[in-house]
């Protein structure tokens, strides 16, 4: 008789038979439920070593900006909980053994009328296409530089505008901003009121004279705030 899946996602189990991504499910409490073969190809554990396992433990996935993204109630989860699409994000994580991967994360969750709550991540190797956007990003950097060398024929830069000092909360608020959550999500995330993430956004944005979220984000990451 064949052994049942572990999983009380019974997707889990037959998408592992026809994608040549990695693939893990984890349930409410983010325990990882099934781990599949192209998962530890990709990732190197072995499912034996993470199954009952903290998923954000066992990818510890971080990102481009090397702040901690696998965590307790990280925003895949809120999302998975309210039953709401995550879209796809890169996460560099640890292997062991070997030097750390960039994958690309897809993320399903059950329908509200399942039962089951909890999340299926699908992922693949990215670390190529990092490597060489990161290539690209420095070769246009030299450039740049190369072509500016000659101070004289060139007017003086205005001084740039100070960046303004964040709070640790706002510097968390913007790096949730970044990830596409609402602000229920940021309360939910936060363990506050929605009208304190409200207000906290909205502080935020006055602070950074940004008219939207994503211009607030943007004029973050220009400036290396997150």
């Amino acid at each position: 008789m064949p052994r049942e899946p572990k999983s009380n996602l019974p997707e889990a189990a037959w998408l592992d038979m026809v994608t040549h991504d990695g693939l893990f499910s984890v349930d409410s409490h983010q325990r990882i439920e099934h781990w599949s073969e192209s998962a530890q190809r990709i990732l190197g554990h072995r499912p034996e070593d993470v199954e009952g396992k903290l998923c954000y433990e066992v990818v510890g996935g971080r990102d481009s900006q090397n702040h901690r993204f696998c965590r307790r109630n990280c925003p895949v989860m809120v999302n998975a909980r309210r039953r709401r699409p995550t879209p796809d994000f890169d996460l560099l994580c640890a292997t062991p053994g070997e030097e750390a991967r960039w994958i690309n994360v897809s993320v399903a969750v059950p329908k509200k009328d399942s039962g089951a709550v909890g999340a299926v991540h699908m992922f693949r190797d990215v670390s190529h296409r990092r490597r060489t956007e990161e290539f690209a990003r420095k070769a246009t950097s030299s450039l740049r530089a190369l072509l500016g060398d000659d101070a004289s024929t060139q007017e003086p830069e205005p001084s740039p505008t100070p960046v303004p000092k964040l709070s640790p909360r706002e510097v968390q608020v913007l790096r949730l901003l970044a990830t596409g959550v609402t602000t229920p999500q940021i309360a939910e995330t936060l363990r506050v009121s929605p009208v304190t993430a409200r207000n906290h956004v909205t502080r935020l944005l006055s602070k950074l004279g940004a008219k939207s979220r994503l211009q607030a984000v943007v004029y973050a990451s220009q400036r290396g705030i997150i």
